[in-house]
Formats: structure tokens, C-alpha cells, sequence
């Protein structure tokens, strides 16, 4: 249950209005870019939910209603939900029936906080310690694809990791229901790996030929220049305009002043080469893999987990909607203003060849 009170125009507390089956909308990308997430943190919420009492009529008890909210509160959200339309502060992010993919920095950060789902000594509250008061369903899938070693995982590193997440998830939160984590779960890891492998071979080389070109800041004399060459060489590459590391590159080379989320998140400098680029495009995948699960299974909630600020903006600035599965392929719409500041959408729109 929640508890809202109304705020009269006059400053003083209205009605008391109490909701049920609650539901967050998802928040976008302004908010995270201007939250402090390793603090308590204060963000407006929209929502719906069932009405069950408060100071209302009779006649409002179980009708939908909406509710704006300010939340303050005492938990710091280092760890991000990524949701479909935008992101959640993680616990907050999971809904009934929710599957959760962590990523490896937050198995290691509820490895670090957690011990048998109680806090240990010294740790700051955060949303994600709320992930042990519920059977919270996780798959550890995206851990043991990332690997350790900046490059595809072996079959044997993969199962290394598949049971290094486990036994770290297991450790921290107890009530956990871990799915895919068994051996038909490493062999579905395994499938990703190698139907993932020549496209991530193609999408190292883009990255690998652009760094010398999106190492330093882009002037606005150049950017056009440089945006033209980010397209040729991804048709060089043989990947498609609207894939994410081509939108992540266009993104990094038109970020005001040389800094945006995509070059952050893309890691170029003066020694980049293979693994470098591995390293930058596992997220990425993370992202894929999250739209094939919205297309394919469009009623399941899923969230992506993740403490990576600058790939949470980037999913946010995207705005990626209607996920669709069609003969074997997915296609989604994007709307990245955010990402691509100071283009028109027609402008755009030509470059991605919509």
C-alpha cells in the first residue's frame, strides 16, 4: 500500500488518498542526468494504482486513479533499473512477475553489501539492499556473457562466471529465485556467445578504426565531417546505421563541449584496441538483448540492473518504443534527442536512412 497526501493551492495538506496495485511511470532522461545517485535521493514520480481508502468517497474505492509524488528518501540508487520507456530507481523498478538482469558491477556491488539478505557494517542505504525483502526472480545471464577478460568468453570461462554469479547472488540475497542458472541456462549462454560473435568482430573493428577520430572532443566546424566518416565506416563495417555502437558513436562526436553518456560509455583513448572495444560493446549487447526480450515477450517485465550511469542515459536518451519480433528479426523506433543535441529530426532521421 501507499499513502498520498494532496497538497491545497494554498501550501496546507489535502486529502489522504490510499493506492494499492501502485505503478510507477518510468522516468526519463533529464532526471538521471541531473540526479546524485550515490545520495539519498529526491525525484518526482508520476504513477497509477487502485484507490482503497484515505479521506475519498465511497464511491472512489477501487477506481484507478493518478498520483504525482516527490520521493525523499533515505536510500542512495547507484544501481539503476533500465525499464522499457526508461529507467526506475531498482527496487522500485520491479513489478509483479519481474525478471531482473544484473549486470557485473551490481552482482559485485550485492556481493560487497549483502551478506544472507541483511546489510553489512559500514554500507550506505541503497534501493537495491531492498532486493532481499521479496523473492526477487534474477538471471545471471548477463555476468557470465560480459566474462572477465575483455573478450568472447570461452565455454569454460563462461561457466566460471555462470557459478561465480550464482554463488555470489545466492550469498547475498538468500530469497532470490535464480533462473537460467543452471546447466540448460549456461548452454542458452553459450548460443548468445556465438550468435553474438561476427557481429561483435564487426562492431570491434568500427569501434577500433573511430578512436583515433572520437578520441578528442569534436569542434562544431568538424562534426559534420566526422559524422560522415562514423556512417562510412559503418557501412565499411557492414553494420546498419540504426545499430546501437553507430547511434553511440554519431552521439559521442555532437556531445556538447566533447562529453556525453555514448563517449563515456564507448571508453575511447590513446591505447584502444580490441578489448577495449569488447569492454565498451558488452554493454551494448546488454541493451540488445533487453530490446529482444520486449519484442519477443512483450508482456514480461523485465529490468536491466545495472551501476553504470552513462549506459542508463544512453537507454533513457534513446527512448526506444515499439518492440516488435518479425521473422526472426526485431525493430524498435527511437527518438534520441537527447543523444543527438543540436540536429534536427529530419537531419537524423536521413543519417539513420529512416
Amino acid at each position: 500500500m501507499m499513502v498520498c497526501r494532496e497538497s491545497a493551492e494554498d501550501g496546507r495538506d489535502g486529502r489522504e488518498v490510499q493506492f494499492a496495485d501502485f505503478k510507477f511511470e518510468p522516468l526519463g532522461y533529464e532526471i538521471l542526468a541531473n540526479a546524485k545517485l550515490d545520495q539519498p535521493v529526491v525525484i518526482p514520480f508520476v504513477g497509477r494504482g487502485t484507490i482503497i481508502g484515505g479521506d475519498v468517497e465511497a464511491a472512489d474505492i477501487g477506481r484507478v486513479g493518478s498520483f504525482r509524488a516527490e520521493l525523499q528518501s533515505r536510500y542512495a540508487s547507484k544501481s539503476i533499473g533500465l525499464v522499457k520507456g526508461g529507467w526506475l530507481p531498482s527496487a522500485i523498478a520491479i513489478a509483479d512477475d519481474s525478471i531482473v538482469l544484473p549486470d557485473r558491477c551490481v552482482v559485485a556491488e550485492l556481493d560487497k553489501r549483502l551478506l544472507g539478505g541483511v546489510a553489512k557494517n559500514g554500507t550506505q542505504g541503497d534501493f537495491i539492499d531492498l532486493f532481499a525483502d521479496s523473492a526477487v526472480r534474477i538471471n545471471p545471464a548477463l555476468f557470465a556473457l560480459e566474462g572477465h577478460d575483455r573478450e568472447h568468453p570461452t565455454a569454460e570461462s563462461a561457466r566460471r562466471s555462470l557459478d561465480e554469479a550464482v554463488r555470489k547472488l545466492r550469498s547475498a540475497l538468500p530469497n532470490a529465485t535464480l533462473i537460467a542458472a543452471d546447466a540448460d541456462g549456461l548452454k542458452g549462454i553459450l548460443g548468445l556467445i556465438e550468435d553474438t560473435r561476427e557481429g561483435m568482430s564487426r562492431k570491434q573493428d568500427f569501434l577500433v578504426r573511430l578512436n583515433p577520430t572520437l578520441q578528442a572532443p569534436v569542434g562544431k566546424r568538424r562534426r559534420q565531417t566526422v559524422c560522415d566518416e562514423i556512417l562510412a565506416t559503418a557501412k565499411a563495417c557492414g553494420l546498419p546505421a540504426r545499430s546501437l555502437p553507430v547511434l553511440a558513436a554519431l552521439s559521442a562526436a555532437l556531445g556538447p563541449n566533447g562529453k556525453s553518456p555514448a563517449k563515456g560509455m564507448l571508453k575511447f583513448k590513446s591505447v584502444y584496441g580490441r578489448h577495449e572495444a569488447y569492454n565498451a560493446l558488452a554493454d551494448l549487447r546488454s541493451l540488445e538483448i533487453l530490446m529482444h526480450i520486449f519484442a519477443i515477450w512483450p508482456n514480461q517485465p523485465v529490468m536491466l540492473c545495472t551501476a553504470d550511469k552513462d549506459l542508463a542515459l544512453f537507454w533513457a536518451g534513446l527512448r526506444a518504443s515499439k518492440f516488435e519480433h518479425r521473422a526472426g528479426s526485431v525493430s524498435f523506433d527511437i527518438n534520441p534527442v537527447a543523444l543527438i543535441p543540436s540536429i534536427s529530426t529530419d537531419h537524423w532521421l536521413e543519417w539513420l536512412g529512416s
